[in-house]
């Protein structure tokens, strides 16, 4: 009898960094296309009414999200607003993110605080540095309170450092869609903002952190001040006109 031969199973191989890179990439870049035409179908309002003029006199500052509203900066982008510098984590979701925000003309830092999880290469030292040097040169910047991925959300104290340090304001903001997802499986109840619908944009009021309170009770008025945003974001964008 002759014998059979099989051929061998073909070896699986590795994608390379550079493979999942591009991949994130283009995800993201997916990503930014959808939130034009979120921003470009929706009806915004905005509380208070004059918030870009208000920000404008405080410039530069430090605009503060929970990591829910991640993809909330580029919904509040209009002609004529100072730059605005984010920072993303580089995680995978990160890596996400900073593609899309970035194709929607917003330049991005990569780093993120220490948690529980991630102790080591989180470039937060280098990145902290870094939005330092954004709010000397006069940039605003942009960052979530929240150090990924905590579930929680508790501010991190990286963002009450960068006020201190700094001597800039922070402001607290959020978004929220009439039409929407609220993936409450993620971490951070991540919201997906749909298109044609009532778009409320919310930010607080100056945040000053300086030798008056404690690093605890910054970060305390903070979360307040986040909570009430975020809610007043999803109340208002559900209020019929």
């Amino acid at each position: 009898m002759s014998e059979t031969t099989v051929p061998p199973r073909p070896v699986a191989t590795a994608r390379t960094s550079d493979d999942i890179l591009w991949t994130r990439r283009l995800a993201g870049n997916l990503l930014s296309l959808y939130i034009r035409l979120v921003r470009a179908t929706s009806k915004p309002v905005r509380l208070p009414a004059d918030m870009h003029a208000r920000a404008a006199k405080a410039q530069p500052a430090i605009y503060v999200s929970w990591h829910a509203n991640v993809l909330a900066l580029p919904l509040f982008q209009e002609p004529g607003m100072v730059e605005v510098v984010g920072l993303a984590s580089p995680h995978p979701d990160g890596q996400i993110a900073a593609a899309c925000i970035n194709a929607l003309g917003v330049r991005m830092i990569m780093g993120t605080g220490a948690s529980e999880k991630a102790t080591h290469a989180t470039g937060g030292m280098a990145a902290f540095r870094a939005l330092l040097r954004e709010l000397a040169a006069g940039s605003s910047v942009f960052l979530t309170a929240e150090v990924p991925p905590i579930p929680g959300r508790k501010v991190s104290k990286g963002v009450i450092a960068l006020a201190r340090k700094s001597g800039r304001p922070i402001f607290a903001m959020a978004a929220a869609t009439s039409h929407r997802r609220i993936v409450e499986r993620l971490w951070d109840k991540m919201q997906i903002n749909h298109p044609f619908s009532r778009l409320a944009l919310v930010v607080s009021d100056a945040i000053v952190v300086d030798e008056s309170v404690t690093d605890e009770q910054a970060q305390a008025q903070l979360k307040s001040v986040l909570d009430d945003a975020y809610a007043q974001a999803l109340r208002l964008a559900d209020e019929r006109s």
